[in-house]
């Protein structure tokens, strides 16, 4: 039986790649290379056990047990990723681009299935199961996705194993995955995989040390390899240093990416609703109400529709958020022509849902006490407006700086 084909080196070959990561076998060539190279170095073993005859099993057998069960090999590559929780911190951003690709998915299946209902079902009805199914399936979807993901850090996976995928997501969802950053991980991966040799080189010279006395070539691979692990812990140190920095820099942003989804969805749906108006067909409401809710879901789906461009534009573009945010200022202005008409017609505002027939509306008598409260809440309004444009302001000089500090 040839060297190459021995029996028992193909069973330990075998068993070693049932255990490797899921991550390292979708790399079939890398995969076979470092086989390929375990192999060899068994083979090597072998001969030197031999002392210059053909190897037998039992030679073949001590060069694997020196050089450690298949679990101790696999776990050497299993070593990637930060842990951040029970998702590493490579995986973490892919993990909530993932999270909000399904759950805009529900949110869009339950919208079209409410508009088509909304002719034979009473609004009440349908915003009921919408929100249900919304709840539901988003429920469902975190819970199979997180443990998917909590498996996919635990075999060692990173965004580049998974191709295009992530990249594609970060065109709907961007946040901070750059073509700098995947190249990193890149890196990164091939760092990790020579680390592994590195372990795995440094294992089998322990063993053959305690059976052979040579110390000078002990001390010089220790040396070499306490030097290019010392390599790669500084280059590790480098990456979680640049990591600290982009955390930190990501507190100092002024624009909050939950805020962002938030509005673009809620303004978009909100906005469809008071322009659809499901809830006319009861004819309770003033026709001019009604007029006025329609100018006034217009102006919020189309912020929506703002929102929604800078999510596409990116939380980490400050210039294109900074033109996007003024904008968006400017564009608030136009509620205040509306809430003021609100104030000058209190008589088309309905405040009492059970009065039956046309809902009573606000007395135009400035010593009635519900004109008193309606006036002063318009108010407030009015100023928490102004107030929130003044803060984009803030957010716009705040990114200003940011832009300089970095």
């Amino acid at each position: 039986m040839s060297v190459p084909n021995n029996e028992i080196l193909k069973d330990y070959i075998d068993r070693v790649k049932k255990k490797m990561p899921e991550w390292l076998k979708w790399k079939e060539e890398q995969l076979q290379h470092i086989l390929d190279d375990l192999a060899s170095q068994v083979i090597n073993e072998a001969k030197l056990i031999a002392s210059g005859s053909e190897p037998t099993n039992k030679d073949f057998q001590e060069a694997i047990d020196r050089m450690g069960t298949p679990e101790s090999i696999a776990k050497l590559y299993k070593r990637r990723g930060t842990p951040k929780y029970f998702i590493t911190e490579e995986l973490f951003e892919f993990y909530l681009r993932s999270l909000f690709f399904f759950w805009g998915i529900i949110v869009l299946i339950n919208i079209v299935v409410a508009v088509f209902q909304v002719f034979i079902t009473p609004w009440w009805e349908i915003l009921g199961s919408a929100f249900s199914g919304i709840w539901i399936g988003c429920l469902i979807s975190a819970v199979v996705i997180t443990i998917a993901f909590v498996y996919f850090s635990h075999e060692g996976f990173l965004p580049e194993d998974f191709g295009i995928i992530p990249k594609r997501l970060e065109l709907i969802f961007p946040f901070h995955l750059t073509e700098e950053e995947m190249e990193e991980a890149k890196e990164y991966t091939k760092q990790t995989l020579e680390e592994a040799k590195i372990l795995r080189d440094e294992k089998l010279a322990e063993v053959k040390a305690k059976r052979e006395i040579r110390a000078e070539r002990l001390e010089e691979a220790k040396y070499v390899r306490k030097q290019k692990m010392a390599e790669a812990k500084l280059l590790r140190k480098e990456k979680l240093a640049q990591a600290k920095a982009k955390r930190a820099l990501k507190k100092k942003e002024p624009v909050n990416l939950g805020e962002l989804i938030f509005g673009a969805v809620g303004g978009i749906i909100f906005g469809l609703i008071l322009i659809l108006q499901p809830f006319s067909i009861l004819g309770l409401f003033n026709t001019e109400f009604l007029e006025w809710l329609t100018i006034f879901g217009l102006l919020v789906f189309v912020n929506g529709l703002l929102c929604l461009i800078r999510l596409a534009v990116g939380v980490s573009n400050h210039t294109g958020q900074q033109v996007l945010i003024v904008i968006t200022t400017l564009y608030d202005i136009t509620y205040i022509p509306l809430l003021l008409f609100l104030l000058q017609h209190p008589e088309i505002f309905p405040i009492d849902v059970f009065s039956g027939g046309i809902i009573a509306s606000i007395p135009n008598d400035i010593t009635d006490i519900k004109f008193i409260i309606y006036f002063w809440v318009i108010i407030l309004i009015i100023i928490g407006t102004i107030g929130g444009m003044i803060g984009n302001y803030y957010k716009v000089y705040k990114l200003s700086k940011i832009k300089k500090e970095y």
